[in-house]
């Protein structure tokens, strides 16, 4: 359980640290494609950076994850009831992802059941369905569910139909999927939510440049009249007016200087380097199912560790005074005079006063 949660923890401490430079570098600026490759690229590393293990530690069990971490499993250990808690808290936590895939799932089912219930004309690279569902234009996979009586020929609808198709041929939807079902499944990490909207408004922006919408803010405009806003919470397919409309404005309206351009794409190596350092390193030591010969205790944290080596030397304190109680014994048995038994209880004295004070155990030898 600690390991799961030691995994929680680092993805969204991962998914934070990209995240942050996507919005102070990358955000509504003209890179649309290397966005959303970053952000794609965001999710998968923050699934997979908190597995890594590095060796090298010089900030080992720091005071982000590793000392949160430790005093999570701390906790887990020293309450009685730190099991069952944990426990509960990952029902609790799988529930809720059951909850949400379930939901979006509904959703994805009653977008086919809608293409099934309408006639589809088959057109070069994708399906045609017309519908007087209020959420059209809008398309899912390669399924382009337009409005029932739109002309197609018209110069506004023609924009649209291509935007859509830009969607289609760009392959959108799977990535909405991919991270609609992350978010769901780790619900519990903010970031995936930011990330998945992102990804949803920066698909706007790649359909809206393939259009050739750039520059021209009127024809923009008369788009939006032809419909309203009709999106709903969780809703995987790609609609035209179901997308920040002040953003697309602004991006249509304002050509951005592209200086810097190379420096913020170049930039993005050493911040995932930094986060894949500081999360290696949280840990800081090599994965202990290699070296199956080592010493168990490698496994432990520091406090496991040191409580382990206290009792270790009670333990071995407690044999050495019974040695030398049965020392003391036989020897005063043997001792006849009294000066000898005062001189051996003497010894006796500080042999006990030495081991207290944690000098090297010696027994008493014969004739001292």
């Amino acid at each position: 359980m600690e390991r799961l949660i030691t995994y929680v923890l680092g993805m969204v401490l991962v998914s934070g640290m990209l995240t942050g430079y996507y919005w102070i570098a990358l955000r509504n600026r003209r890179l649309h494609g290397f966005n959303r490759l970053y952000l794609l690229g965001t999710l998968v590393l923050s699934l997979a950076l908190p597995l890594v293990r590095i060796g090298w530690a010089p900030i080992a069990r720091g005071p982000v994850l590793g000392g949160t971490v430790e005093q999570v499993e701390n906790f887990s250990r020293s309450a009685d009831n730190g099991s069952h808690w944990l426990t509960v808290e990952c029902w609790v936590g799988i529930v809720v992802s059951g909850m949400l895939l379930v939901a979006a799932l509904l959703r994805i089912v009653r977008v086919f059941r809608l293409k099934a219930g309408q006639p589809i004309s088959r057109m070069e690279g994708y399906d045609l369905i017309e519908t007087d569902d209020p959420r059209a234009p809008f398309s899912f996979f390669n399924n382009l569910f337009w409005r029932r009586g739109a002309d197609p020929l018209d110069p506004v609808n023609t924009k649209i139909l291509h935007h859509e198709l830009a969607h289609i041929g760009g392959r959108h939807s799977w990535d909405g999927l991919f991270a609609q079902g992350l978010s769901c499944v780790f619900w519990m990490n903010p970031f995936f939510w930011l990330i998945r909207r992102e990804l949803s408004v920066v698909h706007e922006f790649i359909a809206d440049a393939a259009t050739g919408m750039e520059g021209d803010a009127e024809g923009f405009a008369r788009m939006l009249l032809q419909s309203v806003n009709e999106g709903q919470w969780l809703e995987p397919v790609q609609g035209f007016f179901q997308s920040p409309i002040k953003r697309r404005l602004v991006m249509i309206s304002h050509r951005q200087d592209s200086r810097f351009r190379l420096l913020r794409m170049a930039l993005v190596a050493p911040v995932v380097l930094a986060a894949l350092l500081f999360i290696a390193c949280a840990k800081g030591q090599a994965r202990p199912d290699l070296a199956p010969q080592a010493d168990p205790t490698v496994q432990l944290d520091h406090v496991d560790r040191a409580k382990l080596a206290k009792e270790r030397k009670d333990l071995q304190f407690k044999k050495f005074v019974l040695a030398l109680e049965g020392r003391k014994k036989l020897l005063l048995n043997l001792s006849g005079d009294s000066a000898g038994r005062i001189e051996l209880k003497r010894l006796v004295e500080l042999k006990l006063q030495a081991a207290e004070k944690g000098e090297k155990p010696l027994l008493i030898k014969d004739g001292q």
